[in-house]
């Protein structure tokens, strides 16, 4: 099986990004059930909510979960949105897959996300590190495989648009001693996160989700891929 959710595209349309001082941006509450992004060769659901990414296509940073809010800055052309997450221990500027907000809760707010910010993370560099291949390469199905027994998943782990440390966030609900598959992709920039994917017996779906590093740190090669070039 082949799974192409994370590095999908070498391009990523920054359309009509609002800057920081305009006033008045859409707020909506985020849902469960999302589907995974057709726009970039997935098919599926995300049943606890749609994945932010660092850009459109790119690599999972997390999980939108069902009841949060979500600030819209802009919409691409694929209905990717670029904006402001606000989960339940996370507040940052982010990629939010299409369909993954409940469109009846608008309500207004002031901007909060830049074009710099978008820009910025384009480059995996600032918000990870230790990836398992280099840029623009893998496109999600080359993955360092893993054991995952007795490790603890979350959906989330950052908290702010810096990426430079964040808390494990949001449990994730289903059984991690059935999952399957199980690969890594990437640790956070202090170390202590690492981004895998298992499929989730439950749902018959390929999951992104945060592990402890520590959890895994003896299967991980002597050497992972810290190169920069990553670009939108």
């Amino acid at each position: 099986m082949i799974f192409t959710s994370v590095l999908l595209s070498t391009t990523v349309y920054l359309l009509a990004l609002a800057p920081s001082s305009v006033q008045g941006i859409n707020q909506y509450k985020t849902i469960g059930n999302v589907p995974k992004p057709a726009t970039c060769g997935n098919s599926g659901v995300l049943p606890s909510g749609g994945w932010i990414a660092n850009k459109r296509c790119g690599y999972v940073m997390g999980t939108a979960m069902a009841g949060q809010r979500f600030d819209v800055h802009s919409t691409d052309g694929t209905n990717y949105h670029y904006g402001r997450y606000r989960g339940t221990g996370g507040n940052f500027c982010t990629w939010l897959v299409p369909s993954a907000l409940d469109l009846s809760t608008q309500t207004t707010i002031a901007a909060s996300c830049s074009t710099d910010t978008a820009a910025n993370m384009c480059n995996r560099n600032t918000f990870g590190r230790d990836f398992d291949s280099p840029p623009h390469q893998g496109n999600g199905a080359v993955v360092v495989p893993l054991n995952l027994s007795g490790c603890s998943g979350f959906y989330n782990y950052f908290i702010d648009s810096t990426f430079q440390t964040g808390s494990f966030q949001d449990p994730v609900p289903f059984n991690m001693a059935l999952t399957s598959n199980a690969g890594y992709r990437y640790s956070t920039r202090d170390g202590r996160a690492s981004m895998v994917r298992a499929n989730v017996a439950e749902w018959g779906q390929v999951i992104w989700f945060f592990v402890p590093r520590s959890c895994i740190a003896g299967q991980l090669p002597a050497t992972l891929n810290n190169d920069g070039g990553d670009s939108c």
